[in-house]
């Protein structure tokens, strides 16, 4: 055999056994997840949405001119006026998507924009929105995004600063424009100081973002909220409503009065298990085992306890009714054990 057959025999052989290798350490890097995958509860059919089409997105008329958005995580509501469009929100993970499902409605300029609270995953692609509209949101999601953070707004989530509000208000606001009607209100920090409730009295849509997550449990620590108590609360709040259709800010699909009903059910057995893990969980017991020298790693070792206790009891009445009981319950009890504690 010629040197440079030889050659180009031995390259390609070289070739393949560097091809077999990476497949092979790419099925071995997956095998991990594929397990850690099998290892979680299904996710029932019932929480799932519609599919977003091979545009990235789904958009949906719900009646007379509001419409909303998904791309299977976010949602954004925006309605048709005659005069102009009225959006909310600007989640980056849908980005200009929201203005192409615009686009693909109406010929109407967007005149309205209204934040529904100050978190960047929410609002921080609303720098796409014209400089020229009018922004409304709650007095303290002004302040919020007034104030200096060490980085830059919505730099973690795809984002960047937004425009400032240009009007806003304390306790309620109706906002009317051409022929829709929405009804702003503040109803507490249901989520963080400033969340609002976005009432389209028309179509009978209520809008309430990060409380209520239709077929799902709620995202990690009670969807971060700020105030436990101000967060079992809402459940109320929004049932006090009549509203025949829920846009919640996230999971793929819309919710209805059930899915409040059944969320508020799961979040009072949360609060009664969180109680019940505090009486059954003995500190003092964990207390001679781990002894008083290190009072964190006592108190530590104590409430993982704790909270490990009122997430069994609770997963067993909720896995296969909720998405996801299996990866945030504990979380959820995390935050209720220490809100009965302290607040």
């Amino acid at each position: 055999m010629k040197r440079s057959n030889r050659k180009t025999v031995l390259m390609k052989l070289l070739m393949l056994v560097l091809v077999s290798g990476m497949i092979a350490c790419t099925q071995t890097k997956k095998e991990p997840m594929d397990k850690k995958m099998k290892m979680h509860a299904p996710i029932p059919q019932a929480a799932f949405g519609p599919t977003p089409s091979k545009k990235g997105y789904h958009v949906e008329e719900i009646g007379s001119g509001l419409y909303w958005v998904t791309e299977g995580v976010y949602q954004v509501m925006f309605l048709t006026t005659g005069e102009g469009v009225i959006v909310v929100d600007a989640p980056p993970n849908i980005g200009k998507n929201i203005l192409a499902a615009i686009k693909e409605t109406t010929d109407e300029p967007i005149t309205h924009v209204i934040y529904s609270h100050a978190h960047a995953d929410h609002l921080a692609a609303a720098s796409m929105y014209p400089k020229d509209a009018i922004y409304i949101a709650h007095e303290a999601t002004a302040t919020r995004l007034s104030q200096d953070t060490p980085f830059p707004y919505g730099q973690f989530v795809g984002g960047g600063p937004v425009p400032p509000p240009t009007v806003t208000f304390d306790d309620t606001y109706t906002l009317v424009v051409g022929n829709q009607i929405l009804e702003l209100a503040y109803n507490g920090p249901a989520h963080i100081p400033g969340n609002l409730f976005i009432y389209a009295p028309k179509q009978k849509v209520l809008m309430v973002i990060d409380v209520i997550f239709p077929g799902w449990t709620p995202f990690k620590w009670l969807a971060v909220a700020e105030t436990v108590p101000a967060f079992v609360a809402a459940h109320d709040w929004i049932l006090s409503y009549e509203f025949e259709t829920l846009i919640s800010g996230h999971v793929g699909r819309l919710g209805t009065r059930k899915d409040v009903e059944v969320q508020k059910e799961y979040i009072l057995d949360i609060q009664t298990n969180a109680a019940k893990a505090m009486q059954i969980v003995d500190f003092n017991a964990i207390a001679k085992k781990v002894g008083y020298s290190n009072i964190w790693l006592l108190f530590d070792t104590y409430l993982n306890a704790v909270d490990r206790k009122c997430a069994e009891m609770t997963e067993k009445k909720w896995i296969g009714k909720l998405a996801a009981v299996d990866v945030f319950t504990l979380s959820h009890c995390e935050k209720m054990v220490e809100s009965l504690r302290i607040d």
